[in-house]
């Protein structure tokens, strides 16, 4: 979707516990100035965050949003939760992404100015969804990361690894090239469409073809799960799934060697070098984990993907060591 698009269609279905309510999808349209859903209608001013997942889509709602009767009755946790059809629902994340945030981006600007602060502002623009980033508080970096699309880039540069691509796998929290891939079963009748690095789809490829194996005619999907797999690298990037595939494998010393030939090409990479933490973690380095997430987020201080590992070590953790914070960071 082009990023000078001024509106953008589609239909939907809310999601209630997870699952599509009412009989037939809604018709939808977002444009410069708002939201309709059906017949009720959303401003950008009462959408705090987005986020995508697979063909869903939840629209965070600001606390101090005023919503009508319809629309309140469908948030869940401070939320609305859609299953998008006709469009993908990155698009559409995106398209309402871009425009929230530059909405946001210009309020904030006005208060700073008329505060006497406006020298402090500072904002850019994501190179491959247009969202508007807010970097003010932000500490010296190298990279950027736009939590609406999970691209990086470096300021006015085209995109490092743009999201659409290299993000995180849903299935093993890695960085890695990230495809959409069909896993059906003829034998029960069964299909799904998920979200996996290469590593996560060769497994899913073997057991799509061991358990179609029966059924000749099923094999040949289970073999394009493969073959899919394996388009569309990164020529700089051509060995990341095998680097993951060794850490993942506690052989670390092997993918070690690997991780260092790729930061040759992107010099500390925060998806690379939470990468490499990773695989220390699975070797019990909980030091040397520390040290790469340390890097990583001095390379991008704003990587909400180490950021939110850190949250997640940190309540894994007994609280009467929660004060050894030096583990984390």
């Amino acid at each position: 979707m082009s990023k000078s698009t001024s509106e953008i269609a589609f239909k939907f279905r809310y999601l209630i516990d997870g699952e599509p309510r009412g009989f037939l999808a809604q018709s939808a349209i977002a444009n410069e100035r708002e939201i309709s859903l059906g017949k009720e209608r959303l401003t950008y001013n009462n959408i705090a965050k987005t986020k995508i997942h697979k063909q869903r889509l939840m629209l965070g709602i600001s606390p101090a949003a005023c919503l009508s009767e319809p629309l309140s009755y469908r948030l869940v946790n401070r939320s609305i939760f859609l299953e998008i059809y006709n469009a993908k629902a990155r698009d559409v994340g995106e398209f309402i992404a871009r425009i929230s945030s530059r909405q946001k981006i210009a309020a904030k600007r006005e208060r700073l100015i008329e505060s006497g602060l406006g020298h402090f502002f500072h904002a850019v623009t994501c190179p491959e969804c247009g969202a508007h980033i807010d970097i003010s508080e932000l500490e010296n970096h190298r990279y950027i990361y736009c939590r609406f699309c999970d691209t990086i880039f470096q300021e006015k540069q085209p995109a490092i690894t743009k999201g659409s691509y290299y993000r995180i796998c849903d299935e093993c929290q890695h960085f890695d090239r990230v495809k959409s891939y069909t896993e059906f079963y003829i034998g029960g009748l069964s299909w799904k469409r998920r979200h996996l690095c290469e590593n996560c789809a060769h497994t899913v490829f073997w057991k799509t073809f061991l358990l179609n194996l029966p059924f000749i005619l099923s094999v040949p999907p289970a073999i394009w799960i493969k073959l899919k797999s394996l388009r569309g690298r990164d020529p700089y990037l051509q060995q990341l799934a095998r680097a993951n595939a060794l850490s993942k494998q506690r052989k670390y010393r092997q993918a070690a060697e690997i991780y260092r030939k790729l930061h040759d090409q992107y010099p500390e990479h925060p998806g690379l070098l939470m990468d490499e933490g990773l695989s220390h973690l699975l070797e019990n380095d909980g030091a040397a984990a520390s040290e790469c997430f340390r890097r990583s987020l001095s390379s991008c201080s704003n990587y909400a993907p180490v950021l939110q590992l850190l949250d997640r070590l940190q309540l894994a953790i007994p609280k009467n060591r929660r004060s050894r914070r030096s583990y984390l960071i």
